[in-house]
């Protein structure tokens, strides 16, 4: 099964419908814990069939890290080889917004272990895939120019809750610009009504590598965009994500920052990054 399809829907489902070590690094101050969301995810009649952790830390000034934690528990554990799974995005605060600077998915199933590593280098205007399996070294399998910005999953969705990408009022729908590979990808966030227990966002991915098909996910949401509830269908059958109370979410905003919010710009940052290299594309 492929890190991303599964991984990135596991994520979208409890997130927007609900230290990765590469070697020594220099000493520095522990991360600042901001945000931690815990969920139970429900699949049939299993209450209890995975768990998902996503939080947030402030690395340094301007300097942040999200990563979603994902493992199954139980008879899925069980069947699916005691899968467990993880995204984690390096981000800074620049041009008004959180930009992702590496992005990770990793995957652990029946004793192997699969690392993907997206790096975004502005100052080149180049997006670059590291891929490792197996335990070996990472090696570099597909470039593209950066000539627009996108976004993964987690700069996307916390972008979203400052109120710097996605809808801002009720009925209305924007569209983000997902991670180019294999093929482009768009995510679509439509905000739909509130009611009593949160507002309702649906969430479409996009991609022509899924052919005619395209993943729908919905979430209840609060006042600060945290999902309490959230689901989707995979071959019929209905997977759902509750959020569990000894959840811990951030006040609004980012803090040691001036969150812009709804009057931030959407113009594309990349614009202001020089762009000498790293012209063409391998596949």
């Amino acid at each position: 099964m492929r890190t991303r399809s599964c991984l990135a829907g596991l994520f979208s489902c409890l997130v927007l419908a609900l230290a990765l070590g590469m070697g020594p690094r220099p000493a520095q101050a522990a991360p600042a814990l901001l945000e931690e969301l815990r969920y139970r995810v429900e699949v049939l009649s299993l209450e209890n069939a995975a768990r998902v952790t996503l939080t947030l830390h402030r690395l340094g000034p301007e300097r942040f890290t999200a990563e979603v934690i994902g493992e199954t528990q139980g008879l899925i554990k069980l069947l699916s080889g005691g899968q467990r799974e993880r995204m984690q995005t390096e981000m800074v605060w620049r041009h008004q917004r959180l930009l992702p600077l590496i992005y990770r998915e990793e995957s652990w199933r029946r004793g192997k272990r699969r690392l993907k590593e997206y790096r975004f280098n502005y100052s080149r205007g180049r997006l670059e895939l590291w891929e490792s399996r197996d335990g070996k070294g990472l090696a570099q399998k597909w470039h593209t120019d950066l000539t627009d910005q996108v976004y993964d999953p987690l700069s996307a969705f916390y972008n979203c809750r400052l109120g710097i990408l996605g809808p801002t009022r009720e009925g209305e729908t924007r569209t983000i610009k997902g991670i180019p590979y294999p093929e482009p990808e768009t995510m679509e966030v439509r905000l739909g009504a509130e009611s009593q227990d949160g507002r309702q966002v649906m969430l479409s991915l996009f991609n022509p590598v899924f052919h005619d098909s395209r993943g729908v996910v919905f979430a209840k949401v609060d006042a600060q965009w945290v999902p309490h509830l959230a689901w989707t269908t995979v071959s019929g059958i209905t997977v759902r994500g509750w959020l569990l109370p000894e959840s811990v979410s951030m006040a609004p905003g980012l803090p040691g920052l001036t969150a812009p919010g709804l009057t931030a710009s959407r113009r594309p940052p990349v614009q202001d990054s020089p762009s000498t290299a790293g012209r063409g594309k391998n596949r």
